[in-house]
This record gives structure tokens, C-alpha cells and sequence, in this order.
């Protein structure tokens, strides 16, 4: 959801006319689209193109902010000399080779600004984990091979917690906790997640904690305790709990009915409890907030969420 507050001096314009002039890079006929399904609002409700707006309104788009052309660059949320973390938005890559704009080259970009990057050093931004392009978030750059190293250890430890808000189809319970085993398809795009052992297949735990509870869905606070593929989306889904737009492993048809044309996934907190008596003990017990989200409106209609 892209969102913003009418200024005085746009008193009195169209709607439609508003939002060309302030986002001129969205596309005529995705802006077309946007008022036909209903996803344009005006101070909480469905608004049309020749609605006028007046000073102090709110304005909400329910899409991605790469469909409306604006700077994707993510916030920093913290840097050091050995750590980078950023504020990734729904509809930017992660990482990338194909010259699409992703996280990894900005921080690139940010090292090269503050005179810290060296190819022949070997000081470049190391991804930590990627997330799916229309997940948003918090990602974990190192600046350096040795600081890489020790995070990757970190998460595999569970010195590292993050956590993910999410609305799923279905009233889930107030808290549990799910066990499986989980295995990577040959080309580690996919897993699948088993009741039982099988060779190669990893156990796997997933912590969550209901937030609210709407008709037809449940808005979900979740841990996974373990680190793999695509764990929460698809341990969620193997209990009964699609993430809403998820098409890998969820419900399309109820996807399609609630407009969520991509995943419903955020991950909104990171915890570092790496422990003392090492270098980078200074981390330890920092907490980190990600302000980056991007829910289509049926997940706000059910009150799941509370527009701004």
C-alpha cells in the first residue's frame, strides 16, 4: 500500500488528475485499473477518479511501489563498519543479475558513497537471506567476508530471531507451535514439507501467535525456530494456513477472491542475541523494526490491519 496526505495546495483536484501529478511514473492504465477494482481510497473508502480531494485527506493505492514508479531504494535501519540493515520494500529483488534494481547493488551503491567498498578487499555487501521480491522487510547485509561468517553461523545457531506478520486464510489457533520435516526440491526453488522423516529432509519448527482474527482470516505474528526455503509460507500452508497471495503453496482461488496478487508476507522484527566475548558482541540484544509493508485492502477490510 502506497499512502499519503493531500496538501493544501492540491485543494479542490481530481483524484485521478492528484494522483498523475504526484506519481507520474504510474502507468495510465494500471492507474485505470487501480480505480475499476476498487483499490484506490479516500479517507478509508472506495474512491473513483472525479472525486475531488480537499486539503488534509488521506489517500491510500493498494498496490506495490514499483507498479507506481516511485524510488524503491530501501531505509537504512542501522550500519557500522561490519553490518548493514535495511528496510526492503515489497517489489524490489533482493538480490539480482539481470540489471533489475535490487538491495544488494544499492548497499553497494551506499558502501561505494562512504568510501567503504573494495573489490580487492573484499569489502562488498554479503546477503545474509534473501526474501521473495513482493516480501518486504528487514534484510542483513555483512560488509565484509569475516562479519558474513559469523551471521551465517548466527542464524543457523538461532542467535538470530526474526519475526513475520502475515494474514493467512482460516481462524488459527492463539498460539502454537508446528514440527514437520522439510526438503528442498533439485533446484532448491521449491520445498515441500513432510509429516515424517525422509533422506535428506531437514525437522523444521514454526512458532505463532494470533494478533486478530477476521471473517475469513487470521493475521499472524510468526517465528520460524528453524531456517529454511520458504519455511514460514510453506510450513503455514502444510497446517492448514495459506499465506494470503501465496500462489507456490496457497489458495489461489481465495487469493484471487481477497485481490492479493502477491504474497502477504512482512518481516517486521529482527532480534540479535549473539551472545558476549567475541567482536561483535556489541549487537547483542539490539532489536530492529522494519516499516515497510504492503497488504492488499481485503486484509484491511476484515480489520486486520488499521489504515494510517
Amino acid at each position: 500500500m502506497v499512502s499519503f496526505t493531500v496538501e493544501k495546495k492540491r485543494s479542490g483536484v481530481e483524484l485521478y488528475q492528484l494522483l498523475e501529478e504526484v506519481y507520474p511514473d504510474f502507468a495510465k492504465k494500471a492507474l485505470i485499473a487501480a480505480f475499476k477494482s476498487g483499490i484506490v481510497t479516500l479517507n478509508g473508502k472506495e474512491a473513483y477518479g472525479d472525486d475531488k480531494v480537499h486539503a488534509g485527506d488521506k489517500i491510500a493505492v493498494f498496490v506495490t511501489g514499483d507498479v507506481m514508479g516511485i524510488d524503491m531504494s530501501p531505509r537504512v535501519v542501522y550500519q557500522d563498519e561490519n553490518f548493514v540493515i535495511v528496510d526492503k520494500p515489497a517489489g524490489l529483488l533482493s538480490i539480482g543479475d539481470t540489471g533489475e534494481p535490487n538491495a544488494v547493488s544499492m548497499v553497494e551503491e551506499f558502501m561505494k558513497q562512504r568510501g567503504e567498498y573494495s573489490l580487492d578487499a573484499l569489502m562488498v555487501p554479503y546477503l545474509v537471506y534473501p526474501l521473495d521480491k513482493y516480501v518486504s522487510g528487514l534484510l542483513i547485509l555483512a560488509k565484509h567476508e569475516h562479519a558474513y561468517l559469523f551471521l551465517i553461523e548466527a542464524l543457523a545457531q538461532r542467535r538470530i530471531t526474526r519475526y513475520f506478520i502475515c494474514p493467512v486464510r482460516g481462524r488459527a489457533e492463539e498460539n502454537d507451535e508446528l514440527m514437520a520435516y522439510h526438503i528442498k526440491d533439485k533446484a532448491s526453488t521449491h520445498a515441500r514439507i513432510l509429516k515424517k522423516y525422509s533422506k535428506d529432509a531437514k525437522p523444521i519448527v514454526t512458532r505463532y501467535s494470533a494478533l486478530k482474527f477476521g471473517e475469513t482470516m487470521s493475521l499472524l505474528c510468526v517465528r520460524p525456530v528453524t531456517n529454511y526455503l520458504h519455511q514460514v509460507r510453506a510450513h503455514l500452508a502444510y497446517g492448514g494456513f495459506p499465506v494470503l497471495g501465496d500462489s507456490d503453496y496457497g489458495d489461489r482461488k481465495f487469493n484471487k477472491r481477497n485481490g492479493a496478487g502477491h504474497i502477504s508476507l512482512w518481516l517486521k522484527t529482527v532480534v540479535f542475541e549473539v551472545g558476549k566475548r567475541h567482536e561483535y558482541e556489541y549487537m547483542n540484544g539490539k532489536e530492529f523494526e522494519s516499516r515497510e509493508l504492503s497488504f492488499p485492502k481485503s486484509v484491511y477490510d476484515e480489520g486486520l490491519m488499521t489504515r494510517k
